[in-house]
């Protein structure tokens, strides 16, 4: 019987350069995964800081190692952390990690950071954060604090031929996944743009399997062959938007843009469940009630999950939200989610119905200045056309 240990059989393969990122590669890797690190009983320690008041104790792991750490929440003063940076179990001769607050609306989140030594050229950052233990809607986390590695690598590979270059947070693992900037735009296609440790892939022709061995990543080509993935579509202002056919919650086809002629449109994905969406829902409705007499248009595309239609056409209709609505209730796998590349709501791009190019995004369709926007994109068209 084959196994999947014949599935990189008489492949080539090639090790993928690493080089050390000390800090901030969360943000060049596009973002973390939190641990939790609960609070446990006092630990057998070599020593600790003077004048501890009311002391919490717990452990982070970092690569093979671990690392004790003290929080320090006396009542009514400045909480104090403290990281056993070194790993010998004295938290008494470490610098002491950064810890500050920051109000997050009518609550509080607690921020900090320090640096371990796991056996590197340098010591490496690791990021904290911890919510208030205060706040009855994190009642569940009131004994923890998170973490994440703030650390991590530049990967250097070539697949066929081409050189990419792209970063990881933390250690390399068999469990991870990266992005692969295939079109160069500067940003990580979650759909399109992404691989797992593990799982064949074809980006440029040939589909090569990325491995996890003796602590690092090794780059191999596949026994089975995948077509070559799609590229990520181009959205940005000037380009054409996707045209595409769809339901709308009335059961009416909708074409577009081609049933927008003469029209500035907004395709707005959103959801019901998406504080962001519901937030923004005040400046996109005071700009389609200013201007959707003079030619503008909202199609809504809900990312809401099934069975939820209903709910879908109570809420646009309790909030006056009059333009047409798309709902399949596939949630993150709504077709033209996935076709425009979406992985995060609110998603706005401003289209003209007549080019169908892209006029605007985000940067320029959120917040209250929107209303001003759009009436400005509206002149704009209206002169043109007399032109």
């Amino acid at each position: 019987m084959l196994t999947t240990a014949l599935f990189v059989l008489a492949a080539t393969s090639d090790t993928v350069a690493l080089k050390l990122i000390a800090s901030g590669a969360s943000e060049k890797a596009g973002g973390y995964r939190p641990v939790q690190a609960k609070f446990t009983a006092e630990p057998n320690l070599k020593g600790k800081p003077a004048s501890l008041e009311n002391p919490k104790y717990g452990a982070i792991q970092v690569g093979k190692k671990s690392f004790a750490y003290i929080l320090d929440e006396p009542e009514g003063k400045p909480a104090k952390f403290y990281v056993d940076s070194n790993g010998d179990t004295d938290l008494s001769n470490d610098p002491t990690a950064t810890w500050e607050a920051r109000k997050n609306g009518p609550s509080t989140i607690f921020f900090g950071a320090a640096k371990v030594d796991i056996g590197k050229s340098e010591p490496v950052e690791v990021k904290f954060y911890r919510f208030d233990p205060k706040d009855p809607a994190r009642a569940a986390l009131k004994d923890t604090v998170l973490y994440y590695p703030d650390f991590g690598y530049e990967l250097s590979f070539a697949l066929d031929g081409k050189s990419f270059t792209t970063f990881i947070a933390g250690e390399p693992s068999a469990e991870m996944s990266l992005g692969i900037d295939r079109d160069g735009n500067g940003s990580i296609s979650t759909f399109k743009e992404r691989v797992s440790v593990g799982k064949p892939f074809n980006f440029t022709g040939t589909t090569y399997q990325l491995n996890y061995k003796d602590e690092s990543l090794v780059l191999e080509t596949a026994a089975e062959k995948l077509p070559m993935a799609e590229m990520p579509p181009n959205l940005a202002i000037g380009q054409k938007a996707l045209t595409f056919e769809a339901k709308t919650l009335e059961g009416k086809t909708l074409k577009f843009p081609v049933d927008y002629k003469g029209k500035l449109v907004m395709l707005d994905f959103w959801a019901t469940w998406c504080g962001p969406c519901i937030a923004e829902l005040p400046n996109v409705k005071a700009a389609y009630e200013k201007w959707h007499a003079q030619g503008f248009e909202i199609v809504g595309i809900s990312f809401d999950q099934a069975n939820q239609g209903d709910k879908v056409k109570e809420f646009t209709a309790k909030n006056n939200m009059t333009w047409k609505h798309i709902y399949e209730g596939k949630f993150w796998e709504t077709t033209l989610g996935k076709q425009y590349d979406v992985d995060g709501i609110p998603f706005v791009l401003l289209v003209d119905g007549d080019t169908g190019e892209i006029l605007a995004d985000a940067q320029q369709l959120r917040g209250p200045g929107v209303t001003e926007f759009i009436g400005k994109a509206l002149a704009k068209k209206k002169s043109a056309q007399r032109k």
